[in-house]
């Protein structure tokens, strides 16, 4: 496995990817909203707010996951997982949570506290992420799905007070995302 820091990537090769996962999943239109979004991570997210691995097999990109920053009043040291795609033919093999596990360490050397994401607790739960109560750990948005919105420390203490709701960067700021 060779993972890779994505902005080694070219940003379009790396969105139509994330984008072609989605899509098959999820249909055209859902990987189509993903492909807007990772274009905008990758293209107007500053470098600091926005950290994203991919996972490499050859030359081809079979996996990214992408961290962008959460900034709460007390902290600006809070990152929300988002997207993290898979290629279909790569899935549950463990590439994943590789993928996830090499992310976190970065974020833990990058003096991250704690990671957000909003995502299939199932698959999650197995990484570590704990069920995040929106009213005390408040999203950037109106959550759809309360019970996706998870949670794990980076450090090793509990994940700190995030009672106030915190800024996201202008990629996920659109309500029609959460």
């Amino acid at each position: 496995m060779n993972i890779i820091s994505l902005s080694t990537l070219n940003p379009d090769y790396v969105a139509q990817r994330v984008s072609e996962t989605f899509t098959h999943s999820e249909g055209a239109d859902t990987g189509e909203v993903i492909r807007q979004l990772v274009d905008k991570l990758l293209g107007e997210t500053p470098s600091e707010d926005c950290h994203g691995w991919g996972y490499l097999e050859g030359e081809s990109l079979v996996g990214a996951v992408f961290f962008s920053r959460l900034t709460y009043p007390h902290t600006d040291k809070i990152a929300l997982l988002s997207p993290m795609a898979i290629h279909p033919d790569y899935q549950r093999q463990g590439h994943g949570k590789a993928l996830i596990n090499a992310g976190l360490q970065q974020l833990r050397t990058l003096g991250y506290q704690a990671v957000m994401t909003y995502g299939d607790p199932a698959f999650y739960t197995q990484l570590g992420f704990r069920a995040a109560d929106p009213t005390e750990i408040v999203p950037p948005h109106t959550l759809s799905y309360p019970h996706g919105w998870l949670a794990q420390s980076l450090t090793d203490s509990d994940l700190p007070a995030l009672g106030s709701k915190p800024c996201c960067v202008d990629a996920f700021n659109q309500a029609d995302l959460w």
